[in-house]
């Protein structure tokens, strides 16, 4: 799991961090209001707590992994304007468990997948790009996106909203897929300044659309501003303390080549 910097939390619900600015947490014995308001069934004990200010997608494609091989299951899911620059949504996902220690683990699992599933998030100064796809969904993107469990499941989506509808077009205009599900600023995605579909299909299918779709988005972006770089090399591109001085990729390499 990736931390954002050397301090570490001495909070017992603190668990780790990912990348896409991802924090896991747990709660070992939930207090019966918060059990009211976030309406927790009696039989989860415990919760697992993952929230991001980015991504959404790649958490979800993360977490939905996590469950098939822990005993958990989502209980809620909320998007929320967010991203700072980029545009897009930021996530809550909260897991019940009947121990604090399978919420450990699931939150465990989720962040190290997050890791992983957040290289194909790209972002510029303007907005981001984003296409992912799973072989084979579970019930945690089945309760999401509606998908067909165990089905081949891929999102291609971008901000600004503009952006990702050709890249959507173009990607299942590339391959037989099905989207089953969408989202605009006015649908599914509280105003937020994106267009994204998820498609279902064959695999070798799902991934050419995903490819194509990626292959547009990222082009159009480089129309606004630098061309989209994977959340995972930004800090590569532009020096680790880039987001604490608020400067942008494009600034951090105007930077660089300036000083050459």
């Amino acid at each position: 799991m990736q931390m954002t910097n050397e301090w570490i939390p001495e909070a017992e619900q603190f668990v780790g961090t990912a990348a896409a600015h991802t924090i896991g947490l747990v709660i070992g014995s939930v207090n019966e209001l918060i059990r009211v308001i976030l309406d927790i069934p009696g039989k989860y004990r415990a919760l697992g707590i993952l929230s991001s200010r980015t991504g959404t997608v790649a958490q979800a494609i993360a977490i939905d992994d996590a469950v098939k091989e822990c005993n958990a299951k989502l209980l809620r899911f909320e998007m929320a304007i967010d991203a700072g620059r980029q545009c897009g949504q930021g996530c809550l996902f909260i897991l019940g468990a009947e121990t604090i220690s399978d919420a450990r683990k699931v939150v465990e699992e989720s962040l190290r997948n997050i890791d992983y599933w957040s290289q194909c998030i790209y972002i510029n100064e303007v907005g981001h790009m984003e296409s992912h796809v799973t072989p084979r969904a579970g019930e945690v993107l089945h309760e999401i996106f509606g998908t067909p469990v165990g089905r081949a499941f891929g999102v291609v989506g971008a901000a600004p909203a503009g952006v990702g509808i050709a890249a959507v077009d173009r990607a299942v205009k590339a391959a037989p897929v099905d989207i089953v599900w969408y989202g605009t600023p006015s649908h599914n995605l509280l105003m937020m300044n994106e267009f994204v579909a998820g498609v279902t299909g064959d695999i070798a299918a799902v991934q050419k659309a995903m490819d194509v779709g990626k292959a547009t988005g990222c082009e159009l972006l480089t129309a606004l501003g630098i061309e989209p770089i994977s959340i995972h090399h930004v800090a590569e591109e532009c020096g680790e303390d880039y987001l604490k001085r608020n400067m942008s990729p494009a600034v951090c390499q105007d930077e660089k080549k300036e000083s050459r």
